[in-house]
């Protein structure tokens, strides 16, 4: 009887990280004011360079935002991506300031 032989199938291949920051995946609530506008948004994850949120309705216009998080206060942050009801925000904060005040209870680090 013959074996059959076994092929190694390769998955996909993921591009290269080229986030700077190790993210850690949350689930706080938190509002987004822009044009004068607050829209409510959950934080989906967090690094020390910014946040990708849910919004629960619209979508953000480009431009300076304040993202007021629940738990940490309020930061300066931009669009970076826009999918469908997700976005991707980037701190126009220091990573100091990010990693003061949220990183006392939630521990972040820049990639090496």
């Amino acid at each position: 009887m013959a074996r059959a032989k076994s092929k190694i199938v390769a998955g996909p291949q993921r591009p290269p990280e080229r986030r700077r920051a190790l993210r850690k995946r949350v689930l706080w609530s938190a509002q987004v004011e822009a044009e004068e506008r607050l829209i409510s948004c959950a934080v989906l994850d967090v690094s020390l360079q910014g946040v990708r949120v849910r919004l629960d309705e619209g979508a953000l216009p480009q431009g300076p935002m304040a993202i007021a998080v629940s738990r940490f206060g309020t930061f300066q942050a931009e669009v970076v991506w826009m999918q469908d009801s997700v976005a991707g925000l980037r701190f126009l904060e220091s990573v100091e300031r990010v990693a003061d005040t949220i990183g006392r209870q939630l521990p972040l680090a820049m990639v090496a």
